[in-house]
């Protein structure tokens, strides 16, 4: 299939009626491509390019609600307001018609980012998220000081990390306002065991900021030994080939019989004292730690938060946390060093062996967390998974690749098998992975 790229021309003002054809017909032949005459690349690469057309035309929809709203030619139907105009003229959701018109409002101080979402560069949720946070009143006035670096982060990251870089620029800046809904949420916490009718029992159970990524980190600690536990008995039976459909139990069986194996845990306590026990690690910048520890702020403005910047303040998963919590939790608990190069890498200064344990671990961990805004995740591109991880050899032990965190990855099972099948990461010096298909070409970037 040949891609006719009709550049970026200047066609100057034309009537409604002109365009609008020059849609349809645009999407009439869009539709009457052959996608089963398509090889699994080009196929790839449509899915892309049609996202970055549909970005376009959503900065224009955004763009008519706003003019809309300027114009006030709602008022013509006897309409109260452009959001109700566009919601009944769509049959939309409110939601989405006010984010419409909100949207539009918002771009007007932000330009760049409006020249980006019409270049079809950044994608439609990442600007929504900008204008959910310009509905704060104490940060609105800061957003086009930082324009710029939101674009680059728009551009470069997914819908979850740039969401979670945008909240904590947000609560930066908004020490007050972000400490009260910690403290708010603590004091909402809440849990309860009820029987239910057919006399089973539903656990539920509500905590704050940093009692919650407490609990979801043991939750997943003991949920991935059931997880261990599942595919040995799998693979006992079936050997190498047995995958995901195998295992004995479901991912929700399974998180229920970890929740199990925490009461049964507590309830022997008394055994508990000589056996492993699960690590929150929570990652936080010396500045940050300190500045919360003597109470004071930072004389210059607060620094804008990047995936490699100096502003870490999370756990390992990628909970943002407040800084007086993380103190609180530094005091009531033990404090590791961690030692980071100048690209945001863990130093591994454990002994070389041959399966990633312990601290050769936690140091790929530590340097996949970093480098992701959204927290550990598969380094595989177009993978979110972010449980069940596994550490394993970009060159495998067995053609004498070294046990440090030089040559380690954090893979999902099903792309840690994949690896073993002509498919081969690599890493940049600043952290970051190309995957390489069988033939040695790149997988597909995202738009």
């Amino acid at each position: 299939m040949v891609l006719l790229d009709v550049g970026e021309a200047d066609v100057g003002p034309v009537g409604p009626g002109v365009a609008l054809s020059a849609l349809a017909r645009a999407v009439d032949l869009l539709g009457a491509v052959d996608l089963d005459a398509l090889d699994a690349r080009s196929e790839m690469g449509l899915v892309r390019d049609v996202e970055v057309l549909r970005r376009r035309l959503d900065a224009v929809t955004d763009q008519l609600a706003g003019h809309l709203d300027e114009s006030q030619a709602f008022a013509v139907d006897g309409l109260a307001s452009a959001a109700v105009a566009v919601r009944h003229l769509g049959r939309l959701p409110r939601g989405e018609a006010r984010a419409r018109v909100h949207c539009a409002r918002v771009l007007r101080d932000l330009p760049a980012l409006a020249a980006a979402h019409a270049a079809g560069e950044v994608p439609t949720a990442h600007v929504r998220a900008v204008a959910r946070v310009a509905r704060n009143p104490r940060v609105v006035d800061l957003l086009p000081v930082i324009e710029d670096v939101i674009v680059e982060m728009a551009r470069d990251h997914s819908h979850d990390g740039f969401c979670r870089w945008l909240r904590e620029w947000e609560r930066l800046v908004d020490v007050d306002g972000t400490e009260h809904d910690a403290e708010t949420s603590h004091a909402r916490r809440n849990g309860s065991v009820v029987e239910n009718y057919d006399g089973g029992f539903t656990l539920t159970g509500g905590f704050g900021n940093l009692q919650g990524a407490a609990v979801a980190e043991t939750v997943e600690w003991f949920a991935r030994a059931e997880l261990l536990a599942d595919w040995a008995d799998a693979r006992a039976r079936l050997g190498d080939a047995a995958t995901d459909a195998d295992l004995p139990r479901t991912a929700a069986q399974r998180g229920a019989d970890a929740l199990a194996a925490i009461f049964a845990r507590a309830r022997a306590r008394a055994a508990v004292t000589s056996t492993a026990v699960p690590l929150v690690n929570i990652v936080v910048d010396l500045h940050t730690f300190e500045t919360a520890l003597t109470g004071g702020e930072p004389a210059e403005a607060p620094q804008v938060p990047r995936t490699t910047g100096p502003r870490v303040c999370r756990t390992v998963s990628g909970v943002p946390l407040a800084p007086s919590d993380v103190v609180a939790a530094a005091l009531a608990g033990q404090v590791r060093r961690v030692i980071i190069d100048s690209n945001s890498n863990v130093i591994d200064l454990g002994r070389r062996r041959r399966l990633f344990t312990g601290s050769a671990r936690e140091a790929p961990e530590l340097t996949n967390t970093l480098a992701h805004p959204d927290g550990l995740r598969c380094i595989w591109n177009g993978c979110h998974r972010r449980r069940d991880l596994q550490i394993d050899h970009t060159i495998d032990a067995s053609r004498g690749g070294p046990t440090d965190q030089a040559n380690a990855a954090v893979l999902c099972d099903t792309h840690n098998r994949l690896k073993n099948h002509g498919w081969h990461p690599t890493r940049a010096p600043d952290g970051t992975w190309t995957i390489h298909r069988p033939d040695r070409t790149p997988t597909t970037p995202p738009a």
